[in-house]
C-alpha cells in the first residue's frame, strides 16, 4: 500500500482535530444530568489541544485553535474571546517549546502541560475577577484543573492509539527533508 504524502497526513490530522473538537462540544452540550454536580469533569477540549500542539504542532494551526475555542466560548456561554485568547497564548508557548519537549521523558512533558494548564486557569479566573464577571466557585475550578491535569496521559495515549499522534524524534525530517 502506498504511503500517504506528508501534506495529506497534515490535513488528515487537522480534520481529525476539528472532528474531535466538534464531538467533544456536542457531548458537553448533551443534557445527560440535570442535577448540579459537586465535581467538574476535565476540560477534554483543552487537553486535546495542548497534547496535539505539544506533540504535533503542524496538526493544529493557530487559526484552527482560534476557531474551535471561539466556537466553544459561544456555545458554553463564556465571555467570547477571553478563554480563546488565553488558550492561544498557552498553545503558542507550547508550540515554541515542542521541539524541546521531544527530547524529554513523558513525566517532564506532563509537568510542563500541568504548569501551562494551571497558568491558563489562574489567568482566566484573574481576568474574570478584574472584570467583575460571575464565576464558578474556586473549589470547583480547582477540581476541574486537577482532573484535567490527571487526564492528560489518557488523552495522549488515546491520541496515539486512535490517530497516531506521537512526538517525532529529535531532528526528524519529513519526506521532503523539512524538520518536523
Amino acid at each position: 500500500m502506498a504511503e500517504r504524502s506528508p501534506l495529506a497526513r497534515i490535513w488528515i490530522g487537522r480534520a481529525s482535530y476539528l472532528a474531535i473538537a466538534v464531538v467533544l462540544m456536542f457531548l458537553h452540550l448533551l443534557p445527560l444530568d440535570t442535577v448540579p454536580r459537586r465535581w467538574a469533569p476535565p476540560d477534554w477540549l483543552l487537553i486535546v489541544t495542548f497534547a496535539w500542539v505539544a506533540r504535533r504542532p503542524d496538526y493544529v494551526p493557530v487559526l484552527l485553535i482560534a476557531l474551535v475555542m471561539l466556537l466553544s466560548d459561544l456555545l458554553f456561554h463564556r465571555p467570547p474571546g477571553l478563554w480563546t485568547g488565553i488558550v492561544l497564548i498557552c498553545a503558542e508557548g507550547l508550540r515554541r517549546r515542542s521541539a524541546d519537549l521531544r527530547a524529554v521523558p513523558f513525566p517532564l512533558e506532563w509537568l510542563t502541560i500541568a504548569l501551562v494548564i494551571c497558568a491558563a486557569v489562574l489567568a482566566n479566573r484573574f481576568l474574570l475577577a478584574v472584570s467583575v464577571t460571575p464565576q464558578a466557585p474556586l473549589s470547583l475550578a480547582m477540581v476541574e484543573m486537577v482532573v484535567t491535569i490527571l487526564a492528560y496521559p489518557i488523552v495522549t495515549w488515546l491520541s496515539y492509539l486512535a490517530f497516531g499522534v506521537t512526538r517525532p524524534a529529535p531532528g526528524a525530517v519529513d519526506a521532503l527533508g523539512h524538520r518536523i
